[in-house]
């Protein structure tokens, strides 16, 4: 009789993730995630695959629950600006806040130069972020909170990469005042 997984698999992932979010996949060993996870080495692989194939799937479960910040966003903000200023000033946390900073973009800086499936991952993720952004453009243009001149498509584009602007910022430890005036001059460039 086979035997049964005594583990739960998205349990492990997560725990996976918050591994190499934190370390990084070269500075991650299997043996980090074998003591992290506390699985055998086997049981990691016969699941998981290669270390490769465990980041991969890490970065994709992050994908998947940072694409659901967007879900409820026009519900808890009384404007498509608002909600969008919300998400930028959460983008450059203090380093003392959560010094991990973003997984995609400390993806996209370690590994995505030498690897092409972590750049795939990078780039699903930024587009996900482009379609959130979008939506909060085309429903602020529709309410009047956004001039209807701006091309949504293309202000979604310029948000997504000021969103990873400022998560490379938070990286760097600068005084609140340097992302505080990024945040201000974008929303000012939506007026």
């Amino acid at each position: 009789m086979p035997r049964t997984k005594e583990f739960d698999p998205d349990t492990v992932l997560e725990q996976a993730m918050e591994l190499f979010w934190e370390q990084g996949y070269e500075a991650t060993s299997a043996q980090d995630l074998v003591d992290h996870t506390g699985l055998s080495r086997s049981s990691l692989y016969n699941t998981f695959g290669s270390k490769q194939e465990l980041y991969l799937r890490a970065l994709d479960h992050y994908r998947h629950q940072d694409g659901e910040m967007f879900d409820h966003l026009l519900e808890q903000f009384d404007s498509a600006r608002g909600a969008i200023r919300h998400l930028l000033e959460q983008a450059c946390p203090g380093a003392d806040e959560d010094p991990r900073g973003c997984f995609v973009a400390n993806a996209t800086v370690e590994r995505a130069h030498c690897d092409e499936d972590t750049r795939v991952e990078a780039c699903k993720a930024l587009s996900q972020m482009q379609d959130g952004f979008e939506a909060l453009v085309e429903h602020g243009q529709a309410t009047g909170d956004i001039p209807a001149d701006r091309d949504p498509e293309a202000t979604a584009r310029f948000l997504a990469n000021t969103y990873f602007g400022l998560q490379m910022t938070a990286k760097l430890c600068l005084p609140t005042e340097v992302s505080d005036d990024v945040v201000d001059e974008t929303l000012r460039i939506l007026s």
